[in-house]
């Protein structure tokens, strides 16, 4: 993203800082409005929602955008009319979507923090105020969105165990959709990152990366209890 920012701001000949808000918004954070002059959105996950569209956004300042659609005009990158209205259709419960899944992800975030099989959790609501980043979390979100990590006790083995085991929730890379979502960052989607790169951000081979859908929170609890008790 950094080196696709340097791009722009050359073309553009203004300086542009680039945002990815997938995870969060446009719900639950707006980085135009605490200074981002360009942010992008993954439109296949929350935007779209329901695991049937392959599509982004880029959403900005006009002139910050104008390389944005220059390049696009040379590429051809347009979304074609049937992707248009399927995120037509799914921008209606949009809202409702996201904060069913915000609420649902509080309850499993809660649950794994408490489970003895559980190392660590990572979400946005479980932030201490010591925590250096719980200020800007505070300052920019409104809520902690509904995607979880977390390290279980042991390593690879017990990860692709409880993974194995899963009933309701699905193996899958993807997120933001309304079923629930559980996969191996540092086999899955980050393993074409270098081993010593995976531990500087954080990924270790315990690690499960979770993104909860709309399911009754307790039957989500319920699969993640019976899979961790395998492990």
């Amino acid at each position: 993203m950094a080196s696709l920012a340097k791009r722009i701001s050359r073309a553009g000949h203004v300086p542009v800082v680039m945002v990815d808000n997938t995870f969060l918004g446009p719900l639950w954070q707006r980085p135009l409005e605490h200074g981002a002059d360009l942010v992008l959105y993954s439109a296949t996950k929350f935007l779209g929602g329901h695991s049937d569209v392959i599509a982004g956004a880029c959403l900005g300042k006009q002139q910050a955008l104008a390389p944005v659609r220059a390049l696009r005009t040379f590429l051809g990158t347009m979304a074609d009319p049937w992707t248009g209205w399927l995120l037509l259709r799914s921008l209606e419960t949009l809202a409702m979507r996201m904060t069913a899944q915000m609420k649902n992800a509080r309850n499993v975030a809660e649950f794994l923090n408490n489970h003895p099989k559980v190392r660590r959790v990572y979400y946005l609501d479980l932030l201490r105020s010591e925590d250096p980043t719980y200020a800007v979390y505070r300052r920019q979100c409104l809520a902690p969105g509904s995607v979880i990590s977390f390290d279980l006790e042991g390593g690879e083995a017990e990860a692709f165990r409880f993974l194995n085991h899963l009933q309701l929730v699905k193996l899958a890379v993807s997120l933001g959709g309304t079923e629930s979502l559980a996969e191996h960052p540092t086999t899955m989607t980050h393993a074409d990152v270098p081993v010593a790169e995976q531990r500087r951000m954080g990924m270790g081979p315990a690690m499960v990366r979770l993104s909860v859908g709309v399911e009754h929170y307790e039957d989500i609890i319920t699969d993640l209890g019976q899979a961790l008790e395998r492990v």
